[in-house]
């Protein structure tokens, strides 16, 4: 449950069944869980609001992204669905005045958690997507993002077209930017395909905001779907939720599922959310993992000039900057080098425990 970060749901589950009878201790743990989401969503929420008024006051455009808002729009209580962090997407030409408003409320970048030089930093932020920030005295953390994902060719339209999608919402108790939802469930599906459904917690949220959206909502999904070449990626993203949790599927979205051959993906896509979770420090026998994982996004998406950067993002592995401060011009020869490093480090590991 920890690696899938459905305590909380579980706990809520067991709570509506009568006679379950529990292990010792794991009543009281689920329990825990669904408290310590409940404060870290008030937190995420007022600091939120500080930081976004502050965006606001300086005249940069930014938007809210995921977790809080889907857990205050289509949870039955947001403390059901745990947060990790705040997700703050910003104009990207004004990222650095971004950064330092939340650099001014106590945060701390940890990710990437080296020194960058502004050569280093430009070529972190050709290949990744956002910078991981997290408070002490709270714990709270923020990614705050210059790019929706790290593949622009996978959202190129609302890469481009976010701002004009953006409406401020008061679901959270407060007035914050979020998506319109359908691009923001589009969205939702796109972060969770990406990861190859790695957290059930991500196929939980598509389950709940199909169930709260209008039909008129789902007809716009639909849409941009289709509009966007999209349809392996939603029709495995929406028939994954409706085999393993039974969502009940509209009809503009029964008919995507049923219109495309995602069974490759699917194969791929159960030992990633079954299997065993790898550990941080990859060894040589992940190889096949990383061969599966390679494949599934690969087939993610065709469009152009898609799986040449995926294959690039998926060997590349942007921590090894640290070691070879590459300039952005010189970023092609990441994928090569990053299996190099990967593959000496895996070996002094090995070699140091025997």
């Amino acid at each position: 449950m920890y690696r899938h970060r459905v305590a909380a749901l579980v706990h809520a589950g067991a709570c509506k069944v009568c006679g379950i009878d529990m292990p010792d201790g794991l009543s009281a743990q689920l329990a825990e869980a669904a408290q310590s989401n409940a404060h870290v969503y008030m937190r995420a929420v007022a600091e939120t609001s500080v930081i976004a008024a502050k965006l606001r006051d300086a005249g940069i455009g930014f938007v809210l992204l995921k977790g809080l808002g889907v857990a205050a729009k289509y949870y039955p209580e947001p403390s059901q669905r745990e947060m990790i962090d705040v997700d703050l997407l910003v104009e990207s030409q004004r990222f650095d005045e971004a950064e330092a408003l939340v650099v001014g409320r106590g945060f701390r970048r940890f990710y990437p958690g080296f020194e960058i030089t502004d050569r280093v930093r430009r070529s972190f932020k050709s290949i990744h997507n956002a910078f991981s920030f997290a408070r002490g005295d709270d714990g709270l953390q923020i990614d705050l993002h210059w790019r929706m994902v790290q593949n622009p060719a996978l959202l190129p339209w609302l890469e481009s077209e976010w701002p004009s999608l953006t409406r401020w919402d008061s679901s959270a108790g407060r007035d914050l930017p979020m998506l319109k939802p359908a691009p923001h469930f589009v969205y939702i599906m796109v972060h969770g395909a990406k990861s190859g459904w790695a957290r059930l917690k991500w196929l939980v949220d598509i389950d709940r905001v199909v169930r709260g959206l209008s039909a008129e909502e789902a007809s716009e999904v639909a849409r941009i779907t289709r509009h966007q070449n999209l349809e392996p990626l939603v029709a495995a993203s929406l028939g994954l939720s409706q085999q393993l949790l039974g969502t009940p599927l509209p009809p503009e979205f029964q008919q995507i599922v049923e219109t495309q051959d995602v069974s490759r993906l699917h194969q791929l896509e159960m030992p990633m959310i079954f299997g065993p979770e790898r550990a941080r420090q990859h060894q040589l026998g992940d190889w096949r993992h990383f061969a599966a994982r390679i494949r599934h996004s690969l087939l993610l998406h065709k469009g152009s000039g898609y799986r040449r950067k995926a294959l690039m993002l998926e060997i590349a592995r942007p921590l090894d900057l640290e070691v070879l401060p590459l300039p952005p011009q010189a970023l092609w020869t990441l994928p090569i080098i990053s299996p190099v490093l990967g593959i000496g480090r895996a070996l002094a590991r090995m070699f140091s425990r025997q």
